[in-house]
């Protein structure tokens, strides 16, 4: 048997054994837990669920993956996922990886063949790891983004409530009331904290962990003072919303200056590609040798190597916190 060939068969064997694992861990605890909430439901309190064996069956096949992946990631990646608003959990992420790098390395292997479809194989794998971490990525951008645009908004009410009298927790959970997701759940979850015990400068220490945002660690370094050294608070929280405003501002002319220096990079970028493609269909024969003598393939090589260089150096270079 060819061993590329092996290869790829056991690139589908990994991806449908990560899959299958991954199916089997999530469905044991939601057996648990649907179990226990039957049994609450109906009045009989919580039911614990008399199989042991398939338990245990979970649990050692969790250990196979704890056994690969160190506890500092996994927590790293359920963090990530709650920040993107995912109901995703680490081990289903990572099987999804899995079986993307699988199927990317074994679909193009097969129906293309030979060196071409091993490179085509490499490249395939290497993006189908990634897409789901650049996707999650995205999802945690789009809402640290949204959680900022709303933050202006959410800390002028709590202002104007705290200026008609309200204590703070009321002006919260006023605020959690009327404003949309993401900022209104996280300002019922630090309302909820200190319903159930927890103390108000915990609970907004909890906020700016679980949100990791510049701008809300503003706002909760802000209550933290106040609450230490004194002051009117509603002026504070007011200054602080202005300042963001101008810095939302400021930020959205910079994206408008720079939009057309990204399309700029976008263009250089994919031009040798395009220049690459139009070649391998007008005339095949006069760009062969890049993919069958060694020197070109070497050359092809540093091309890629160096595009990508270029890439992130303009991605860098463009992009400017505020």
């Amino acid at each position: 048997m060819d061993t590329l060939a092996l290869g790829a068969a056991l690139s589908l064997g990994a991806t449908v054994f990560a899959v299958g694992l991954a199916v089997a861990l999530g469905g044991g605890s939601s057996i648990q837990i649907r179990t226990r909430l039957e049994g609450a439901l109906s009045g009989q309190g919580p039911v614990e669920v008399s199989p042991v064996d398939p338990l245990r069956r979970i649990q050692s096949a969790a250990g196979i993956y704890q056994i690969i992946i160190s506890g500092a990631w996994l927590e790293r990646i359920d963090r990530s996922l709650r920040l993107a608003d995912s109901q995703l959990k680490p081990i289903d992420f990572l099987a999804i990886r899995v079986a993307m790098a699988g199927l990317g390395f074994a679909v193009p292997y097969l129906f293309v063949g030979g060196v071409l479809g091993l490179l085509i194989a490499v490249a395939a794998a290497l993006f189908g790891y990634q897409a789901p971490q650049i996707w999650l990525h995205r999802r945690e951008q789009s809402r640290a983004k949204k959680l900022e645009d709303q933050l202006p908004e959410a800390l002028t009410m709590i202002s104007n409530s705290l200026k008609a009298g309200f204590g703070l927790l009321q002006s919260l959970d006023l605020a959690a009331e009327q404003l949309e997701h993401p900022v209104a759940t996280e300002l019922g979850q630090t309302v909820h904290e200190t319903n159930v015990g927890s103390s108000i400068d915990k609970a907004f220490l909890d906020l700016s962990e679980r949100c990791d945002s510049y701008d809300l660690d503003l706002v909760v370094t802000a209550v933290l003072v106040q609450r230490a050294s004194g002051g009117n608070l509603a002026e504070i929280l007011s200054t602080v919303a202005e300042t963001m405003r101008e810095r939302v501002r400021i930020r959205n002319e910079i994206v408008t200056l720079t939009a057309q220096q990204k399309l700029t990079g976008i263009v250089i970028g994919l031009l040798p590609v395009g220049v690459g493609l139009l070649f391998l269909v007008a005339s095949p024969e006069y760009i062969s040798p890049l993919f069958t003598e060694t020197i070109g393939k070497v050359m092809l090589g540093g091309a890629v190597v160096l595009e990508s260089v270029g890439i992130m150096v303009i991605q860098r270079i463009l992009d400017i916190d505020v």
